[in-house]
């Protein structure tokens, strides 16, 4: 298990602060959820938590600061931004070589490098549609392409900025699905959303305040926490009341020491716990590793022993 931890990290523009100061720690195996109003500080908090931003504070990873180490560390990190950066004329197939070229070591022999590519195809559910050129395929199906790319490099952290922004319920839901299979025991995944439809799948709903930080927890008991019947409810109360009472609200709340303070000081073992999610959508749960040294040993799975996993996986799923 490996931890990301951010501590009083805030971030200005000129005179405007746009985080104010916040902490919070992340494990792998977590699938976690930014959300808030437009205008909150979602996406400055996501490039800041990865050092595609230098915010003031410091971020911890792999027990290495981030900020120090960025060009040791930004090869285990993946991020897709808001906006897909794909040449149009280009299959996914070939998209997906040139960036492996690019990507994965150069004296990778051929016919792994080749395994990867087909491998990742399978895990974004694109294999009937890696034959077309990205001009004709459709905004989720771009993403996946994008998010493809992230994964060739198998990164243990993967971020994403706005993922299922302008898609219809179902394959936002779907799109939901897919980020559950790829957050295996060592890897951390985060994403920012507007979409409250499909949470079940998320283990930490983390919700921002312009600019503050107003709720750590299981999204199934965020309606609960701020007093309202239903999740899309939260936003409308956010819109509304004062922020900074929200967050000093929560400062003082037992979630705050059970997925913030304690986690920061070392005092959480337990390994993340499955959420409920819809029957239809089973999840695998994350295993406790002993340790992170002990895991960085453990063997690595060839791109076919990746492939099979994933199958297995999905024939549970149904």
């Amino acid at each position: 298990m490996f931890r990301l931890e951010a501590r009083a990290l805030s971030f200005d523009v000129g005179d405007v602060r746009i985080l104010h100061p916040l902490s919070l720690c992340f494990r792998s195996g977590e699938l976690v959820a930014l959300l808030g109003p437009s205008g909150s500080g979602k996406s400055t908090l996501l490039t800041s938590l990865i050092g595609f931003r230098r915010a003031k504070g410091r971020v911890f990873a792999f027990g290495q600061d981030l900020y120090r180490d960025f060009e040791a560390l930004k090869i285990r990190i993946g991020f897709v931004p808001q906006d897909d950066i794909l040449h149009p004329s280009l299959t996914v197939e070939r998209t997906l070589r040139y960036a492996a070229a690019l990507r994965l070591p150069a004296d990778m022999p051929e016919p792994y490098r080749e395994a990867t590519v087909r491998q990742v195809i399978e895990e974004v559910e694109l294999g009937e549609r890696k034959n077309v050129r990205v001009a004709r395929l459709s905004g989720g199906q771009r993403k996946r392409v994008s998010l493809a790319v992230e994964l060739l490099a198998r990164p243990p952290m993967l971020f994403m900025d706005e993922p299922t922004s302008g898609l219809d319920p179902a394959l936002e839901e779907k799109t939901m699905s897919l980020f559950r299979t790829l957050t295996t025991p060592d890897r951390l995944t985060v994403v920012t959303t507007h979409v409250m439809a499909s949470l079940d799948f998320v283990d930490l709903a983390v919700f921002i305040a312009k600019g503050r930080l107003v709720y750590v927890g299981p999204p199934t008991q965020a309606a609960d926490y701020f007093g309202v019947p239903d999740l899309p409810s939260i936003y409308r109360l956010l819109s509304k009341e004062d922020p900074r009472s929200l967050e000093q609200n929560f400062e003082r709340s037992p979630l705050h020491r059970s997925y913030v303070a304690d986690r920061l000081a070392g005092l959480d073992q337990d390994p993340p716990k499955a959420v409920a999610s819809s029957p239809s959508s089973p999840r695998e749960e994350p295993q406790a590793s002993g340790s992170a040294s002990s895991e960085a040993k453990a063997k690595a799975l060839t791109p076919e022993e990746e492939l099979a996993r994933l199958k297995e996986l999905r024939r549970a799923r149904g």
